[in-house]
């Protein structure tokens, strides 16, 4: 349990750092016990079909890693094709191992104000995967918030 809190608080304070290179970087939890983390490596990163006006335009990924946790951190593009502003998108991350399979799913919520015929690049969400680094990745949206508060699902049987 306390290698995951410490996992958790690395994750938040490597993210929050916005750390980047490519040298092993050391991050300092709140303990003061340090965590070396490998170099940032890229992922192979897809976007999945999707239906409706909300569209990732690019979804790339990266992890860094040490003891079998892996950091994983995506950097999204997403457009807004409808007549509607948004407030928040949830991403779908599927996660395939080394033999083609899907070996996990992950949802984020990226809280982002996004209008009409706007294009929103900055969208950062990041993860913690305990089995390592996937062979690649796609990533689809799973589900949309809208500004009047209506939520619109990819699979309309969620809840």
């Amino acid at each position: 349990m306390r290698l995951s809190i410490l996992a958790v608080a690395t994750a938040a304070a490597f993210f929050a750092a916005g750390v980047a290179g490519n040298a092993a970087t050391p991050v300092t939890a709140a303990s003061d016990t340090t965590l070396r983390l490998s170099p940032a490596h890229p992922i192979p990163t897809q976007v999945a079909g999707q239906p409706g006006p909300i569209k990732i335009e690019g979804c790339f990924s990266d992890g860094r890693g040490t003891d079998g946790l892996t950091l994983i951190h995506h950097a999204l593009r997403i457009s807004n094709g409808g007549d509607k502003p948004i407030t928040a998108v949830r991403v779908k991350f599927a996660y395939y191992d080394a033999f083609g399979d899907v070996s996990a799913t992950r949802t984020n919520v990226a809280e982002a104000r996004i209008d009409p015929a706007q294009t929103v690049d900055r969208i950062n969400l990041g993860e913690l995967s305990d089995a390592g680094p996937p062979a690649r990745i796609t990533c689809s949206v799973d589900a949309i918030r809208y500004l009047d508060g209506t939520v619109v699902r990819t699979d309309p049987g969620q809840r």
